[in-house]
């Protein structure tokens, strides 16, 4: 097992057996490409005054586990906003692609009935946990080697596709072997467990995928512990919407958007 969910080999980034979804040992799970298109708009930003305030992705077509290559370019500069650009490629295709936010951070007085609600949770004093796959009773359904066995998870409720969760996740490694993950990159790479946290079962084999992630960060969360509160919904037309709370010991950090699609389980 590697201690890292990519390894870098010049310009490319190897995905490891960790980094693997669910459904199939040669596609990679969303939320490790999420993390890693993250973590290459914060090293392209060069602007240690901003911080990311939104990451929109579009997972165009199913990662490969292959060598990929991670093009970020600034398309907005600015000392107060600025705006990049991240493709990610396998070979000569475009697989994933992304729009990253960054705004500056300052100080104000925000009055009480403008100030996020505390959650009142706290979260674990463990430093580890079960996988995610382990806790949610999903071992038998899913490959059982991958990102959903890899990053721990305590359940408080749901998550047994009635479409709502709550839970606590924690990233036991980093995401590119050998450099730092931020606490905003962590959140990047959990977010798309929204989908998983509260996924909306609709029938025997069939389920929602998402095709999009979309996270928005007021803050940057404290400490190894990420909250995650998600809620699905959708529309007899095969349309649907995840949306998920991320929090942690001080309260609300952000919010995750997801569109999704009825599909049958198995593949995208």
């Amino acid at each position: 097992m590697s201690d890292a969910l990519f390894l870098k080999d010049g310009r490319y980034h190897i995905p490891t057996d960790q980094s693997r979804g669910p459904w199939s040992p040669d596609h990679l799970h969303g939320g490790p490409v999420v993390g890693l298109m993250a973590h290459a708009a914060e090293q392209a930003s060069g602007q240690p005054d901003l911080r990311l305030a939104r990451l929109t992705v579009d997972l165009l077509r199913p990662v490969p586990k292959q060598p990929l290559e991670v093009d970020a370019r600034v398309v907005r500069p600015g000392k107060r906003l600025q705006v990049l650009e991240v493709r990610l490629l396998a070979g000569d295709k475009e697989v994933t692609r992304a729009s990253a936010l960054f705004l500056e951070k300052s100080t104000v007085d925000v009055p009480p009935h403008g100030r996020f609600v505390e959650t009142g949770l706290r979260p674990p004093e463990a430093h580890s946990a079960p996988d995610l796959a382990t806790a949610a009773g999903w071992s038998k359904r899913y490959s059982p080697h991958g990102f959903h066995t890899t990053a721990q998870a305590i359940v408080l409720e749901g998550v047994q596709g009635q479409g709502r969760g709550r839970v606590w996740m924690r990233l036991p490694l980093p995401v590119v072997q050998g450099e730092e993950t931020s606490a905003s990159v962590m959140a990047a790479t959990l977010c798309d467990f929204g989908n998983g946290v509260g996924q909306l079962n609709l029938g025997p084999s069939l389920g929602s995928i998402n095709a999009d992630v979309s996270l928005y960060l007021h803050r940057a969360p404290v400490g190894e512990w990420l909250g995650m509160e998600a809620g699905s919904h959708m529309q007899d037309n095969g349309m649907g919407l995840v949306e998920t709370t991320l929090f942690d010991a001080e309260g609300p950090v952000g919010k995750v958007l997801q569109a999704t699609i009825a599909m049958r389980t198995g593949g995208k």
